[in-house]
């Protein structure tokens, strides 16, 4: 298989790779339409601390055969799973990510409750210093959240929450994440360098995408709840 190369300058050519070192800054945005014609998200919201991140892609794979062999490989993509350990989830966040209700100080939840479409952000940290940013486009955490609580033993054992989520293509273009690594981009590629200076700011395009994919005038954050990030609070994590 061909590698893909990143050309530095007309005579020569690198390809840049570097482990991954760490995650941070994970932002969520509701999606507001997901439809055939048109894709528009929310401002994004910083949500709570990422401790880890796991994304698994999924793809099914199936043989086709004809004369005694192999004719053709048909392959799908059949979702991403995402399961994301934070350090903390504040009754605003599970309001925003779950669909539960959250007034007047209480957090209500009903077996009624449905999770909205959201897309969600983040960095990851290569050991050269420089980042990955990513956004996957349209999902839902409807799987709840994973929730421990420990004695304290002589000293503190702070613990963490677990979410997880089913992520998928978008119904405009079948595109389900978009990403750049910093660490390969050359002085050529102006869109994406211009995109990570606002990365956060919005769920980011490919350029060709952006005329039929919008940002949204709303924040957000139409969950119904008090107290949302934005309203003039301090938000503390």
């Amino acid at each position: 298989m061909e590698e893909t190369r990143t050309k530095i300058s007309e005579t020569v050519e690198k390809i840049v790779r570097s482990r991954t070192c760490g995650c941070k800054d994970l932002y969520a945005a509701v999606v507001l339409q997901n439809t055939a014609t048109q894709y528009v998200a929310g401002t994004p919201r910083k949500l709570s601390r990422m401790v880890k991140a796991k994304i698994d892609e999924k793809w099914s794979s199936e043989k086709i055969y004809s004369d005694d062999e192999t004719e053709e490989v048909i392959t799908a993509y059949e979702g991403t799973d995402v399961e994301l350990e934070v350090n903390a989830l504040a009754p605003q966040d599970r309001a925003f990510l779950f669909g539960q209700r959250y007034e007047k100080g209480y957090l209500v939840k009903t077996s009624n409750d449905m999770a909205p479409e959201v897309a969600i952000g983040w960095r990851e940290r290569k050991l050269n210093g420089k980042y990955e940013f990513k956004w996957l486009f349209v999902g839902k955490f409807a799987e709840g959240i994973s929730d421990e609580a420990n004695t304290k033993e002589g000293k503190l054992s702070p613990t963490t929450k677990s979410i997880k989520g089913s992520f998928y293509e978008r119904s405009l273009d079948n595109q389900y994440e978009i990403s750049v690594d910093e660490s390969n981009l050359i002085d050529e590629y102006t869109d994406a360098k211009t995109a990570l200076a606002n990365w956060f700011s919005a769920v980011q395009e490919y350029p060709d995408s952006v005329e039929n994919a919008g940002d949204g005038t709303e924040d957000g954050s139409g969950d119904g709840t008090e107290g949302n990030t934005g309203d003039g609070t301090t938000e503390q994590q």
